[in-house]
């Protein structure tokens, strides 16, 4: 059974849920409006379970963990330190670590810091830690994120949300559309929409976005201890399949998966192969 807690981290009330019992699988999502540990993971809350202490926590200003007082954003590097102090506030170490999307890079970067937290990282589709091209090939996906993260008009309604969320699902269940209800409501009582309307430049333009991927996590790939398994999407305009392969070619330990039918949600859409993999590679 999934249950819900909150803990405070360095005075910061934080949400997340778990399920099951075992070696323990820290959960971390992407970033964007609605999104949060229980409705980015549900399917990985219940199909690992079985095996696995599965954790999936609220970061900083999303779900049910607090905001900042003056409602400002915290950028994927300010999530980092928040992270560790969970992972030890919950006495974890050795964990695996999974980020999905901007949780990719926090997972990461998490690694990189803290050896002695993390032993596996798994990556799952996220052009946070993900390299350009440099050349014309950047331009098509740079254009996906740009129409994906689009925050400039009104927020939209709960319906609005769950039907442009449904039109991308590849794998649609009342399980992830009751949890992304839930998330959107959340997200709507707390004035989540200002916040992504607030967006500096270095993170709506694309640009100037990777430059804290380039400075904090490519240098350090190469010293990376931690076991790593990399679960790409074939189908995820705002990253390519050769942008997951050079970042397998920057890790040494790392194992390289590419899931075909399946969006930038790939835990979703591809959620019993996902979860095999995880099953095996842990193992």
């Amino acid at each position: 059974m999934i249950t819900a807690h909150s803990i405070s981290v360095g005075g910061i009330v934080t949400s997340y849920c778990e399920n099951g019992a075992g070696e323990p699988i820290l959960f971390l999502h992407g970033a964007g409006f609605g999104e949060e540990g229980r409705a980015s993971f549900i399917r990985q809350l219940n199909g690992l379970s079985d095996d696995f202490r599965v954790i999936v926590v609220d970061q900083l200003h999303f779900g049910g963990t607090d905001y900042p007082a003056d409602g400002t954003h915290i950028n994927r590097l300010g999530r980092v330190d928040h992270v560790i102090g969970f992972i030890e506030a919950l006495g974890l170490k050795q964990i695996t670590l999974v980020g999905h999307s901007e949780g990719s890079f926090v997972a990461a970067r998490v690694a990189i810091l803290r050896p002695d937290l993390v032993s596996k990282l798994i990556l799952l589709t996220a052009n946070s830690v993900s390299p350009a091209f440099g050349d014309d090939r950047d331009e098509a996906w740079v254009q996906a994120c740009r129409q994906t993260y689009d925050y400039s008009g009104p927020m939209p309604s709960e319906e609005e949300y769950i039907a442009a969320w449904r039109k991308g699902c590849r794998a649609y269940g009342h399980d992830v559309e009751d949890a992304k209800r839930d998330a959107y409501r959340r997200a709507a009582a707390r004035g989540q929409w200002r916040i992504w309307q607030s967006l500096t430049e270095e993170e709506t333009n694309v640009h100037l976005y990777v430059v804290l991927q380039q400075k904090y996590i490519f240098p350090y790939l190469d010293r990376l201890r931690a076991r790593t398994l990399i679960i790409w999407s074939k189908n995820d305009p705002t990253v390519t399949p050769e942008q997951g392969l050079k970042l397998a070619k920057l890790i040494r330990s790392s194992d390289f998966h590419l899931l075909n039918n399946a969006g930038h949600a790939i835990q979703i859409d591809q959620s019993e192969a996902v979860n095999r993999l995880i099953r095996q590679w842990q193992g």
